[in-house]
C-alpha cells in the first residue's frame, strides 16, 4: 500500500526556506536494537531532504531493503551504500552479511533482521526505502546504526514522519539529532495520506488534515 503526504508551502515560505538554505527534511523512525548501541547510538538520517516547491507530494511503499555502509555515522556525513539486499527485505528473515554480500533465511516476526558476519571494516547498517518527490524517484537510507562482526541487529519501521526544516542537502545526511519541535505524522493502512501546511510566522509544519498528529 503507497504512502503520502502533501506539504503546501506558500510564497512567503518558499523564500524563507530558499534564503536560509534550509531543505524541507523527513525522517521516519525506525526502532534500532543491537549490542553495539549500548555504546553507539544509532544516527538520526534525513531519510528526505529536498527544495521545495508550493504544493509537494512524497509518495512510497513499505518495501524495505537492509543496506550496509563503510560511512562513518557523523553529523553531516551523507550516507553511501555499499551494499544491499537484492530484493525487498522479508520482515522476520535473518540476513547474514558475509563478503560483502547479504544472504536470508526464513524466519517469523515483524522485524528486519542482520547477522554481520564480515570481519575488518566497521560497518553501519540499516533500513532503505524509495521514494517519489515531487515526480523524481530517489532510493535513500531510513536509519543507520554501527553492529560489530559477529552480533545481530533487528530494525522496526514505524509509520511515523518527522516533518521539519534543516541545513541538510542531500538525502541520506546525518543529524546532530532530532528537532523537538519537528511534525510527526502518523500514517496508516487506514489513513495512508496525511496533508501538511507551512507556518510562515514560526517556519514549522502543521497538519491540515489526514492522520494525527502528535
Amino acid at each position: 500500500m503507497p504512502f503520502q503526504i502533501n506539504i503546501a508551502i506558500d510564497e512567503n515560505g518558499l523564500n524563507t526556506i530558499t534564503n536560509a538554505n534550509q531543505s524541507v527534511t523527513l525522517v521516519q523512525s525506525v526502532v534500532s536494537a543491537a549490542e553495539t548501541l549500548a555504546v553507539a547510538p544509532p544516527a538520526v538520517v534525513a531519510w528526505l531532504a529536498f527544495q521545495p516547491l508550493e504544493n509537494n507530494q512524497i509518495v512510497w511503499s513499505a518495501s524495505y531493503y537492509l543496506y550496509a555502509t563503510t560511512t562513518a555515522l557523523q553529523t553531516n556525513a551523507v550516507i553511501e551504500f555499499n551494499s544491499q539486499t537484492a530484493a525487498a527485505a522479508q520482515p522476520g528473515w535473518i540476513y547474514t552479511f558475509t563478503q560483502g554480500q547479504f544472504n536470508g533465511s526464513a524466519g517469523t516476526g515483524s522485524s528486519y533482521n542482520l547477522s554481520n558476519q564480515t570481519q575488518g571494516s566497521a560497518f553501519g547498517f540499516g533500513l532503505a526505502v524509495s521514494a517519489t518527490v515531487n515526480g523524481t524517484t530517489a532510493f535513500a537510507p531510513l536509519n543507520a546504526a554501527p553492529v560489530l562482526y559477529n552480533e545481530e541487529a533487528f530494525f522496526t519501521p514505524q509509520d511515523i514522519v518527522s516533518i521539519f526544516l534543516s541545513s541538510a542537502g542531500a538525502n541520506g545526511t546525518v543529524l546532530p539529532q532530532l528537532p523537538a519541535n519537528a511534525l510527526n505524522v502518523t500514517l496508516s493502512s487506514q489513513s495512508p495520506t496525511a496533508d501538511v501546511g507551512f507556518n510562515d510566522a514560526t517556519n514549522l509544519f502543521y497538519l491540515l488534515s489526514g492522520d494525527s498528529a502528535r
